[in-house]
């Protein structure tokens, strides 16, 4: 991959999003310790407040030239897309923490370890140094480990914060071990360095370097929640509050896909086509693994959890498609991972808010509360269906213009068998997706029919995603005209 040109400039200018959401999270913290009694709901606007911000500095850097601060951090149209995707997710997520604190009590440090998580986030879309991205991934996992267990009445998120922590270790040496071979054979920790030096790293130690991609591949993996890594993710998706299930399926999930990126694409994309096969393989048995296990599935977060798998693997298929396309054909694959991890963005978010107004009013989190949705909640019942649509790729739903793209991309670059699963599993998916739907919109027993109210704030984040969902399926140009705008890299 070719060095970009890249202008030096102050880091406050380079470091503009991942600044002021850090600073937003001290701000947090310290409002949180000073007003220790009475109703604290009000620092979720703050946090919101602090993402917003964050946003329109991200959508300012869009419009700037390339620069690099500290020879670790870059602005480059790769780290401001995807900082933008981090930052609207959050502002969703935030949304979804503000209601879900007016109903259940949340721990005082809820809120700004989402901002710090959020921070290691986008520390990992925008840095070009290996320490630098381990950084930001340790203090996104480390802040992710806390908030799944944070309920510390909870059996369950106990148990699922344990399982994360201890597989997600796991995972960083993993990845770590990785990068020490890389460092040890280029004496560099520059991810542009390193690029620039493959061929001749390729050619001196390939059985080191293939170990390095390996292993670099099977830590991301882990993060992903990639087949066969996922186990700790069910658990930890069941056990832990809502806005940190959406969470972790969400931002959490992109921030690991761009880190993926930006490692095997600036170390190994001009002189490692044949590693990218082994993405391919985790791909296929993600989608296989994710969408099979998801049809024994009665609790709706779990089943959503191994949903998030499978379309962890539908996103691995673009990079797999890397050994197998030209540097000019990247940007199509880079227009279609950025396009379905928005659309996933709206609809997983909004599914994950459902899920929850609806386990809460009827008590439980089986599959079986969603029975008769539509005569409890018309507007809930529409919204997660049209959710689970645009999961399942129902046209005129951004899922269905997302796996569209990624399924032309397979068939005209040579992966051809990755198109063909990404097909079957979506048919496969139908069965779980449209057994929800059957049970919303099914009767009844004959007696009295409970309703389901939802807050001012729901229904905001509920339209937005419905929105995005939507909008994405039925004009995707809106989007897709910007991405394609794009010059990557």
């Amino acid at each position: 991959m070719q060095t970009p040109d890249l202008l030096h400039q102050p880091y406050w200018q380079t470091m503009g999003p991942l600044l002021v959401v850090t600073a937003a999270a001290f701000l947090v913290m310290i409002l949180e310790f000073v007003f220790r009694k009475g109703d604290r709901r009000w620092l979720s606007a703050v946090s919101l407040a602090g993402a917003a911000a964050a946003l329109a500095v991200a959508i300012w850097h869009y419009f700037v030239e390339p620069q690099i601060a500290l020879d670790t951090m870059v602005t480059d149209p790769m780290g401001n897309v995807f900082s933008v995707l981090i930052l609207v997710t959050t502002v969703l997520v935030l949304l979804f923490t503000w209601d879900y604190a007016g109903q259940v009590k949340v721990a005082a440090e809820h809120t700004y370890l989402i901002l710090f998580a959020v921070a290691g986030a986008l520390a990992m879309a925008t840095a070009v140094d290996m320490i630098t991205l381990y950084v930001g991934l340790e203090l996104l996992s480390v802040s992710s480990y806390i908030l799944v267990a944070l309920r510390r009445g909870s059996a369950r998120a106990v148990e699922g914060g344990v399982k994360y922590l201890l597989m997600g270790s796991i995972g960083s040496a993993v990845l770590l071990y990785g990068m020490s071979f890389l460092y040890g054979i280029t004496g560099s920790t520059s991810l542009l360095e390193i690029g620039m030096g493959m061929q001749d790293t390729w050619a001196s130690y390939p059985t080191i370097v293939l170990l390095s991609y390996l292993l670099l591949l099977i830590g991301m993996g882990v993060k992903l929640s990639l087949v066969p890594f996922h186990m700790w993710t069910p658990d930890a998706y069941a056990g832990a509050p809502s806005p940190v299930s959406a969470f972790l399926a969400t931002v959490a999930k992109a921030a690991a896909f761009i880190m993926l990126l930006r490692m095997t694409l600036f170390m190994f994309g001009n002189n490692g086509a044949d590693l990218f096969y082994w993405a391919g393989f985790l791909a296929a048995a993600s989608m296989i693994a994710g969408n099979v296990i998801a049809l024994a599935q009665r609790n709706m977060k779990r089943l959503l959890a191994f949903s998030s798998i499978a379309q962890a693997g539908y996103v691995l298929v673009p990079i797999a498609l890397f050994g197998t396309s030209t540097p000019s054909e990247w940007y199509g694959l880079f227009d279609s991972i950025a396009f379905y991890l928005f659309a996933y963005t709206f609809m997983t978010v909004g599914a994950f808010a459902v899920v929850h107004v609806v386990a809460r009013a009827r008590g439980t989190g089986d599959s079986d509360a969603l029975t008769g949705l539509c005569q409890r909640s018309p507007w809930l019942a529409g919204a997660l269906t049209v959710f689970l649509l645009s999961l399942a790729g129902m046209p005129l739903t951004s899922g269905f213009v997302g796996k569209v793209y990624i399924f032309a991309d397979a068939i005209h670059l040579r992966g051809i068998w990755l198109g063909v699963l990404l097909f079957v599993t979506s048919v496969v998916s139908f069965f779980y997706y449209f057994g929800w739907i059957r049970k919303i919109f099914q009767k009844e027993p004959v007696g009295e029919v409970q309703r389901i109210q939802a807050g001012p704030l729901m229904h905001t984040l509920l339209g937005l995603c419905v929105a995005g969902t939507l909008v994405l399926g039925v004009v995707p140009s809106a989007l897709l005209h910007v991405l394609q705008a794009t010059k990557w890299f």
